[in-house]
């Protein structure tokens, strides 16, 4: 049995949007990024990076997964990564 995903979008997400790229409303989780916000392949990225730093977490695609294509999809990448807690800092050089 899986659970459905939320109905709203991660308020980092509706932030990085307005922020970057000057969304002012809170487009639904079915919104193409390319086709509905225009955003290409770098400006995924850069929301992508941006989300990284705002939650502190790497979101990173399984290796073999396509680049997401919808915000549901960047939510989906967004929601397991915290749910993993995966950590963006890295060790100072020369630390072990």
């Amino acid at each position: 049995m899986s659970t459905a995903p939320p109905a709203v979008l991660h308020p980092c997400l509706v932030r990085g949007l307005e922020e970057l790229f000057g969304v002012a409303h809170e487009p639904h989780l079915e919104a193409e990024l390319e086709g509905d916000l225009q955003l290409d392949s770098l400006a995924t990225v850069e929301l992508q990076v941006w989300l990284e730093d705002a939650v502190g977490v790497r979101i990173a695609p399984s290796g073999d997964a396509a680049p997401p294509r919808t915000l549901g999809d960047l939510q989906a990448l967004l929601d397991a990564a915290l749910r993993r807690g995966t950590a963006t800092a890295t060790p100072p050089r020369g630390s072990r």
